[in-house]
């Protein structure tokens, strides 16, 4: 190489390093610009201070102005500044946003002041217009000036992006615009259906922001400080802080596994040298849990942390599909998402409207929805929310309803009288308040309704009522004002009732509005109702625990009853046992067994399921046992041959008592149990030895939804329902242990 050619590369070098090193220092200077949601034709929020950010040169001043309203800040060293201009209002037409600093200048055209709402939610948020209902011809007529939009691409962060890295800028709302925005999938059909109607009623400009992502839970939407304000998901929030950074927890786990690391380094390279193995290497995680877009905060990073804090009047959000089959617990997950985002806007009384659910056939689980549907219902109790029910909308057959106009419009009158102050507009729904008992009849009351009606003209339909027992029959519903009389054949004393409590139920019913009524369940069956109903002669047997066997939770391997009296008869001489097993389907068809025996044990607190030691195996004759049962199939009455299994160890096939007619490759009515092992599958098991039959068992405890749940012999593999995995087969259960003591 020439002596030229060399100097002349070393110079490149230099010029180089020197670059580097002032990138690197923070020396080099940022150009002033905005975050990617500030573009030309966006709708800033009037009657509230403006925010406007961005980055900058370090120390440099910023001004920023729009019509007659003007701010200037100074940028951090850290390359960052913030400003609020004051607030306006709508109607000054068609506006130049400026920021400026130094020689650098930002011009941002065709701004308009008006009201900005977020749209968030998972596929029916995200839903184009062009795959919902009647498009083309809503697309035709669209066009609107005053109606804009934004729309945030699909990304993933596992900590907080500074800014969006896509998305679709604003854009007035146009027939191209609504179709070809978002690489040609068209813009989201609930958030133009609800623009529309907003700017229809208030006259002003208005903007939507779409940040959603199809087929996502709540939780990945959900920012840290949400998790942090509701106790219930405390173990989630203590994962965030583990997988954040520069969080105590996270810090402290680091430290942790570089003080192992160090220590396992030295005893490595002696390994080396004395060729042997070294020993194992400590586990230290290398990726966040955080990673995946169903983890906690992982979209809230990407797509919500960069629109903050764009000034906005709330939020709209269509989610939960992804959530069903949690009941109350998505109630908590939506208040860690409104508060969370609260917090983020530090705007206490930021507006959240949702949407409840609508019907579709999901499969074997017909309550999940229902039990989604109370979730959302309760989280009304959080001022400043609002929730469209759609249930006369939707389509059993698509989890997609095409549908997106009442949708919309739904979520437009509960802004207009909610935020908006439109109160003669009626934008709530009749919403379940209580019920009253009258003879055989029950009267149900609701609220948000001047009077009630059906959409179809015929009575009002999907309400049952049961009595005692827990049997929900279907009720003959007449309306009276606002309030609905229900009567059942069969049900003399009605305690509770449901309605549309069915992931297909379409229900008729509807206040004056024609809004239709949301779903609800209330009454409670008394604890012991089914059992004094069906086996009255059990009158002096006293409850001593209680829980539901199809849903069972255990802690440290013991079951966690819902009800627990063994307290209360601590000392006293039990002079028989009984189990009672009542177990419900999802079309309300009951199945129970009642089984009463001279007692096994004096001990009141191995009378109910198997707890892990060798002191609560009890495998044996079950003397002078009674049975009773709905399943004519069973013996019923006094049994010359019982046998009971109760264990919490694993067990195997083989004749553990060697009784005749045993199998020793199936599970049956004698198994061997595993004494060495305390902990296990499981057995709680009563059977017929005469005629090889199972009379009830509770196997897997530790299962949920999982655990082996019968009455009678299985048709499956093993006749004691062992690895059954049946209790998902019943949509609800209970299993009492009673006692009769002395008295």
């Amino acid at each position: 190489m020439s002596y030229c050619r060399a100097r002349q590369l070393s110079r490149h070098v230099a010029f180089a390093l020197v670059a580097f090193l002032l990138v690197s220092t923070g020396a080099m200077a940022e150009a002033l610009r905005l975050p990617a949601i500030f573009s030309d034709h966006a709708v800033l929020q009037q009657k509230a201070p403006i925010a406007v950010w961005g980055w900058g040169e370090a120390g440099k001043t910023v001004t920023v102005s729009i019509a007659d309203q003007q701010a200037e800040t100074t940028v951090g060293d850290d390359g960052r500044w913030s400003l609020e201009l004051p607030a306006m209002t709508a109607g000054g037409g068609s506006l130049t946003l400026t920021v400026t600093s130094g020689e650098e200048t930002i011009a941002l055209k065709d701004i308009l002041i008006g009201e900005v709402w977020l749209a968030s939610g998972q596929s029916n948020m995200q839903w184009s217009i062009k795959l919902s209902e009647n498009w083309e011809a809503e697309v035709a007529q669209c066009a609107n000036d005053s109606i804009r939009f934004a729309m945030v691409y699909r990304e993933v962060s596992t900590t907080p992006l500074e800014d969006l890295r896509k998305l679709t800028p604003w854009a007035a709302c146009t027939p191209e615009s609504m179709v070809n925005c978002y690489d040609g999938a068209g813009f989201s059909a609930v958030s133009y259906y609800y623009a529309k109607y907003l700017q229809a009623e208030l006259g002003v400009p208005v903007g939507v922001i779409n940040t959603s992502w199809g087929g996502t839970r709540i939780e990945p939407w959900t920012p840290p400080v949400g998790f942090a304000q509701v106790p219930a998901l405390s173990d989630i929030d203590a994962q965030v802080r583990m997988n954040t950074p520069d969080s105590p927890e996270h810090q402290a786990a680091l430290k942790k596994a570089i003080a192992e690391v160090e220590t396992w380094l030295p005893n490595a390279k002696e390994a080396l040298a004395e060729g042997a193995f070294p020993p194992a290497l400590p586990n230290v995680a290398s990726k966040s849990v955080l990673s995946d877009r169903q983890s906690p905060t992982a979209l809230y990073n990407a797509m919500v942390h960069p629109l903050v804090p764009y000034t906005n009047r709330g939020f709209i959000w269509y989610q939960g599909e992804s959530n069903r089959g949690e009941g109350m617990l998505y109630r908590d997950k939506m208040e860690a998402l409104i508060k969370g985002w609260r917090s983020l806007w530090n705007k206490e009384d930021l507006a959240c409207y949702f949407v409840q659910l609508a019907p579709f056939r999901y499969g074997d689980k017909p309550r999940a929805l229902p039990e989604i549907w109370e979730a959302q219902t309760a989280t009304l109790k959080l001022p400043h929310t609002g929730m469209a029910v759609i249930n006369d909308i939707g389509d059993i057959k698509d989890i997609h309803p095409r549908n997106k106009d009442d949708v919309g419009k739904r979520l437009a009158l509960l802004a207009l009288n909610k935020t908006y102050g439109k109160t003669d507009i009626v934008a709530e729904s009749p919403r379940y308040d209580r019920f009253a008992v009258e003879g055989n009849a029950l009267r149900v009351h609701f609220e948000h309704a001047k009077s009630l009606k059906t959409r179809d003209g015929a009575a009002p339909t999907w309400f049952t009522i049961c009595g005692p027992d827990g049997v929900y029959h279907d009720a003959n519903a007449v309306i009276d004002g606002t309030s609905v009389v229900l009567t059942a054949e069969g049900v003399e004393k009605p305690v509770a009732v449901r309605y549309a409590w069915d992931h297909i139920a379409e229900p008729n019913l509807a206040n004056e509005a024609g809004l239709p009524a949301s779903a609800f369940r209330a009454g409670s069956v008394p604890l012991e109702g089914a059992l004094r109903h069906h086996v009255p002669e059990a009158k002096d047997f006293k409850v001593v625990y209680g829980f539901d066997p199809t849903n069972s939770t255990t802690v440290s391997d013991r079951i966690q009853y819902d009800v627990d009296n063994h307290g209360n008869f601590t000392g006293k001489t039990i002079e028989r046992v009984a189990y009672f097993m009542h177990l419900v389907d999802a079309d309300e068809n009951t199945r129970w067994v009642y089984v009463e025996l001279d007692p096994f044990t004096q001990e009141i607190s191995r009378v109910g399921v198997p707890v892990p030691d060798k002191a609560g195996i009890f495998q044996q004759d079950a003397a002078n046992l009674v049975v009773k049962s709905s399943d004519s199939a069973l013996p019923q009455g006094a049994l010359s041959a019982a046998s009971m299994e109760f264990w919490a160890c694993n067990y195997g096939p083989q004749p553990g008592r060697k009784l005749p007619g045993a199998s020793d490759s199936k599970y049956d009515f004698d198994d061997a149990p595993d004494a060495t092992r305390g902990v296990g599958h499981g057995s709680m098991q009563f059977h017929d030895v005469t005629s090889k039959t199972t009379l009830m068992a509770f196997n897997n405890f530790r299962g949920g939804r999982n655990a082996a749940v019968g009455i009678g012999n299985s048709d499956g593999d093993h006749p004691d329902w062992t690895f059954s995995n049946s209790a998902s087969n019943w949509v609800s259960g209970q299993l009492l242990v009673l006692v009769k003591v002395a008295e």
